[in-house]
């Protein structure tokens, strides 16, 4: 647009990319008849801002030596990565179309086997212990890939997470980036009400990495924080993204109903309807 900054311009894009992910997190679901929505919508924003913005990859050459790496720890997410994925050509967006069908690559949980996943994830709390190798790799092979890993906040409450937060400063990856999508619902209600993760950030630091927090929906903040990564030299960084669970559909933010769900016609319309009066 005339008199736009380049800065406003790239978040104005981000911004799109983010309300397409939710319209084909949906669509997906849709074909799928029902799956996680809550946690597809919540990470919209750090998704767009990740493959479009951050990450140095090439969807024309998915195994691209010296790309970097995103994995997608909480794995119930996936529809949310699929969208992002087609959104940035790793594959026709028609596929959305065979979300969860019978002998598809985009199944309910990430599979390594589709274009542009790193990892198959869906067993909670092992994503960051992986991403750690990915970062170790980098070292040893002496190449300058970036390797980030995208948590659940309620995948916090698995222990493995904390050993491979206290490996990975031990060993110094300023390379590695956590992303926690911080918002606050799982499976089963608020995590503060099934295990209290706060205070999160003096945890995360007293494990040996720099933390900083952020509005996980305001693109701008995101953009800001990934610019700056790593945010301290010789530590691995960790970004708590403040984040509204199914954001986006009025009816399905901040309630774990919403977590896995079935998707009807209706509630696709309605969600719809929804985002095209936010756009």
């Amino acid at each position: 647009m005339p008199g736009m900054s380049n800065r406003e311009a790239v978040l104005q894009r981000l911004r799109s990319e983010a309300r397409d992910i939710r319209r084909n997190s949906w669509r997906a679901l849709r074909a799928a008849g029902a799956g996680h929505v809550g946690g597809a919508l919540s990470a919209a924003e750090l998704l767009a801002a990740l493959y479009f913005h951050y990450l140095r990859i090439r969807p024309d050459e998915p195994d691209w030596p010296d790309r970097d790496r995103f994995v997608l720890s909480k794995g119930h997410g996936n529809a949310a990565l699929a969208a992002v994925l087609a959104q940035a050509g790793f594959f026709e967006e028609s596929r959305l179309d065979e979300f969860y069908a019978y002998e598809s690559l985009l199944g309910m949980h990430p599979d390594i086997k589709c274009e542009g996943v790193e990892m198959s994830t869906g067993g909670l709390g092992h994503g960051l212990s992986v991403g750690v190798g990915m970062a170790l790799g980098a070292r040893l092979q002496k190449k300058d890939f970036r390797t980030v890993v995208m948590i659940g906040d309620g995948e916090l409450q698995e222990g493995s997470n904390w050993e491979a937060a206290m490996a990975a400063a031990h060993m110094s990856l300023s390379n590695l980036t956590a992303i926690v999508d911080y918002n606050k619902v799982q499976q089963s209600g608020h995590v503060r009400d099934r295990m209290a993760l706060e205070p999160l950030a003096d945890k995360w630091r007293a494990f040996g990495w720099a933390v900083r927090e952020i509005d996980g929906h305001d693109v701008g903040e995101i953009v800001d924080v990934l610019d700056a990564l790593p945010l301290e030299q010789d530590k691995p960084s960790f970004v708590i993204a403040h984040t509204v669970k199914g954001k986006g559909a009025s009816f399905a933010e901040d309630t774990y109903l919403w977590h896995n769900n079935a998707v009807t016609d209706e509630v696709y319309a309605q969600a719809l309807a929804e985002l095209e009066a936010q756009a």
